[in-house]
C-alpha cells in the first residue's frame, strides 16, 4: 500500500506539477487569442521542469556509481512524460480557445 501510496505522489509531482504551471503561463496569452505564444511559453515552462527532473536524476544515478543501460530507464520515462504534458497543453489550449470564440461570438446576439 505504501509503494501505491509513494508512486501516486510522485505521479502527481512529475505529470500534473508541469501542466499546471505551463497551463498557468499560458492562460493569460490564449484568453488574448494568442494561442501560438502561449503555446509557446505554455511548453516552455514544461521544458524547464522537466529538464531539472531529468538533471536531478541524472545527478542521482551518476553519484551512484556506474551506469547501466537500465539505469538510464527512468530518464527515457521522463522524456516521455515531458512530452505528453506538451501535448495535453495543446489539447488544453484548443479548449480555452475554442470557450473564448463562443464567448466572443454568440449566435443569440444577431
Amino acid at each position: 500500500m505504501d509503494l501505491i501510496l509513494d508512486l501516486a505522489w510522485w505521479g502527481l509531482i512529475y505529470v500534473l506539477l508541469p501542466i499546471a504551471l505551463g497551463t498557468i503561463a499560458a492562460l493569460p496569452f490564449w484568453l488574448k487569442r494568442r494561442v501560438l505564444l502561449g503555446n509557446a511559453i505554455g511548453s516552455a515552462v514544461i521544458a524547464v521542469i522537466m529538464i531539472a527532473f531529468i538533471i536531478q536524476l541524472f545527478a542521482g544515478l551518476l553519484s551512484a556509481g556506474f551506469l547501466a543501460q537500465a539505469d538510464l530507464l527512468p530518464v527515457g520515462a521522463l522524456v516521455v512524460i515531458g512530452w505528453i504534458d506538451v501535448l495535453v497543453l495543446f489539447f488544453l489550449s484548443g479548449a480555452v480557445e475554442s470557450r473564448v470564440k463562443q464567448r466572443i461570438i454568440n449566435p443569440d446576439d444577431f
